[in-house]
């Protein structure tokens, strides 16, 4: 294999296939990268299994062929290269890359005739979804914290996913708060779809070209493939039955809240320094019609108490939260202010941008004695 490519695509290809490399691993093969080089394009693989990314740049081939780096050694080198270009040369059979840069050069002995795993490959076997730019970033900031971490139920690691109808809808959950977002795509024709997707999969496909392409979505049995015009990435689906996540969700809520969501959010960090120092890390949100009081206390810290005025309705109301749930909610909002809704004292709230109603968090309050 021999080839010239740019340096600067060369590496911000590493950087977007590097992502998945495992390098602790019981398979050395998979902390490489895999180059092949075709007729003017060098595809750069990494897999960690249940993942596959392919990044393709243009380059000048004058011999095909491919080669596996070791992954950490060679990106490293090439993005400290001080050329615009870069001359890659292989032996054949060996895995020894002679990497020549100006009048310099480095060597660097790669895993020989060994080949990164195969992977599926699911090209046209459904319809695909366009995603617009910037869409996923936005799902992946709405959705991922309220993924469990729990090796318990794997099923809750995934996001809940819906394509059809015009719309995608994601829906995350640990047990204790659910994420619900939905972007319109009026263009896909496709069949209805329901998958689990894993989460890493929706962070990866957020950074695809770093989130200034649109990304098409396509599925196979049991695989998804996002794309771009350069970097593609495969993926398992997780699989199993997802909860029935819509039982959570209230049909009802007495207490009604407008508030600024800056406002809110520098309460809640404030009294979250104190309730972070408390086993219990409990912050209580008391209601009164025009009013928000947020309180929080630790034995050997001391107490805080703020004092916000909102737009409000409903009986008086007190519950306690999770503080560092409240403030992963609040961190997955963007506009001025939020509407906070309370079913109960003990019943799950409601926590959404005042002026966006395609996304929703819903979140159980702590137990306490009423």
């Amino acid at each position: 294999m021999h080839f010239t490519a740019s340096q600067d695509q060369l590496a911000r290809a590493l950087s977007q296939v590097g992502r998945i490399i495992q390098t602790q691993n019981s398979m050395p093969i998979l902390g490489g990268i895999q180059l092949i080089a075709t007729e003017n394009t060098v595809q750069l693989q990494t897999t960690d299994l249940f993942s596959l990314i392919t990044a393709e740049i243009p380059a000048m081939v004058t011999q095909p062929g491919y080669v596996v780096l070791p992954a950490s050694t060679f990106s490293e080198l090439i993005h400290r290269l001080p050329t615009a270009t870069v001359d890659i040369e292989s032996e054949p059979g060996t895995g020894k890359t002679l990497i020549k840069y100006g009048r310099s050069r480095a060597t660097i002995h790669g895993f020989g005739v060994e080949r990164i795993p195969e992977f599926p490959g699911i090209e046209s076997t459904s319809v695909p979804a366009v995603i617009p730019p910037g869409v996923l970033a936005d799902l992946s900031r709405q959705i991922l914290f309220s993924c469990s971490k729990e090796e318990s139920r794997p099923i809750l690691k995934g996001i809940h996913t819906e394509l059809g109808a015009g719309k995608l809808v994601m829906v995350s959950t640990d047990g204790s708060r659910l994420s619900h977002a939905w972007v319109a795509l009026p263009d896909y024709r496709g069949p209805e779809i329901k998958i689990i997707l894993p989460a890493k999969v929706l962070l990866e496909g957020s950074r695809l070209s770093g989130g200034q392409q649109p990304v098409s979505m396509s599925f196979a049995p049991g695989f998804v493939r996002l794309a771009t015009d350069d970097v593609t990435l495969v993926s398992r689906l997780l699989d199993g039955e997802y909860p029935e996540y819509q039982r959570v969700i209230p049909q009802s809520y007495p207490v009604h809240i407008r508030i600024s969501l800056s406002e809110l959010r520098g309460s809640m960090e404030r009294a979250h320094l104190i309730a972070s120092k408390d086993r219990s890390n409990s912050v209580r949100l008391a209601h009164s019609v025009g009013g928000l009081q947020i309180s929080a206390s630790a034995a050997e810290i001391g107490k805080a108490e703020e004092e916000l005025e909102c737009d409000s309705q409903g009986p008086e109301m007190e519950v306690l939260f999770n503080s560092t749930f409240i403030l992963d909610a609040l961190k997955s909002l963007t506009g001025d202010d939020l509407i906070m809704e309370l079913s109960g004292v003990q019943s799950p709230a409601k926590i959404s941008d005042a002026d966006n109603p395609q996304y929703f968090h819903i979140l159980l309050p702590l137990r306490q004695l009423v």
